[in-house]
């Protein structure tokens, strides 16, 4: 028994802890430390040999000079938040002489808030405590009936756990949140649906969502462009279905006088087999209207489109406008119509 007594003689450590945890703090802050803490509980010197981190981020300091039996110490860890906005774990992995635990491994962990600039490359777009890598949700084309999905992602620079929820939205866009409650300094990703068959417009839709965070509110714009699915038609159908041919694809209205609206038409016709259906002509441009007599032409007939311009209302002197034609007809679904013109 003696023998094995003398045997286990020697340095032995017992940790306060293992493990810490920062919580959420600013990179602004710069470099956190903390002290882990140790006992020599043996009857010998106890000498720490080496301490690596899991990275270049953290950096382990020791004590270089031999614990004495009885005696405390540390292991400062520290840890550089630089560059590094969101979660982190690091480890520490200790080496001693202690012959009852010669190999210990301390972990540390947080959540960075990242600053101004680190925030800014990855999430530009300012929205309150909220910080998002697009300014606008953008779906694309979406061929009805089909259903898009986009992920946007954003970031929580506020101190203060967030909960979204949509405020108001359009019927055929849907909002998630992953995680539902997002952290200080952690990530947001929202996610967006957009069920072109509930959409009632043809060609491009915007619009946006309104989305709390509890203490404010903000708009998250969105666009889509709704096309029409084709790929069921048969060859045979191709050749029954209406095909839309313009008068002109454009309308020019000369020289404009100050305040007067001039109108010009053009004319639809459906040289097809089947009935031609209008489902969308419309612009975006300021100072242009345009409208259409009737939207379901049957074959061999005419519809009049009429663009009106007012010179009141253009950015500019010069007209240049894109009206956009949505139909029916498989080979061009889509026709564009330019209206072009000078103020006087």
């Amino acid at each position: 028994m003696t023998t094995a007594l003398m045997s286990w003689a020697g340095p032995e450590i017992t940790w306060l802890t293992y493990r810490h945890n920062f919580g959420a703090f600013d990179e602004d802050h710069g470099p956190v430390a903390y002290d882990f803490q140790f006992v020599n509980t043996g009857d010998a010197p106890l000498t720490v040999l080496a301490a690596r981190a899991s990275c270049g981020c953290t950096r382990p300091l020791y004590p270089t000079e031999a614990v004495a039996p009885g005696d405390t110490a540390v292991i400062s860890v520290a840890y550089n938040p630089e560059g590094r906005p969101g979660r982190f774990n690091k480890s520490v992995s200790i080496e001693t002489d202690a012959v009852n635990q010669p190999k210990t491994k301390l972990t540390i962990q947080g959540v960075v808030i990242g600053a101004v600039s680190s925030v800014a490359g990855q999430y530009p777009v300012d929205k309150g405590a909220l910080k998002f890598n697009k300014g606008a949700v953008m779906f694309g084309q979406v061929e009805r009936p089909r259903l898009k999905t986009v992920f946007t992602n954003a970031y929580n620079r506020s101190s203060d756990s967030i909960r979204p929820r949509v405020v108001t939205k359009p019927r055929y866009v849907d909002i998630a949140f992953e995680p539902k409650t997002v952290g200080p300094g952690e990530q947001l990703t929202v996610i967006s649906y957009f069920r072109s068959a509930d959409s009632d417009l043809w060609g491009l839709v915007e619009d946006s969502v309104i989305i709390s965070t509890g203490s404010e509110q903000f708009a998250l714009p969105f666009t889509a462009i709704v096309k029409e699915d084709f790929s069921s038609l048969s060859p045979a159908d191709v050749e029954k279905a209406p095909v839309a041919e313009l008068s002109d694809s454009n309308v020019d209205f000369g020289r404009l006088e100050p305040g007067e609206v001039a109108t010009r038409t053009l004319t639809l016709t459906n040289r097809g087999q089947s009935t031609l259906e209008v489902r969308r002509v419309y612009t975006a441009d300021r100072g242009v209207t345009v409208s259409i007599d009737h939207t379901s032409i049957k074959k061999g007939k005419s519809a009049t489109i009429t663009v009106t311009a007012d010179p009141c209302l253009l950015p500019d002197k010069i007209l240049n406008a894109r009206i956009s034609l949505i139909t029916n007809d498989p080979n061009t679904p889509t026709q564009t119509i330019r209206a072009v013109g000078e103020v006087k």
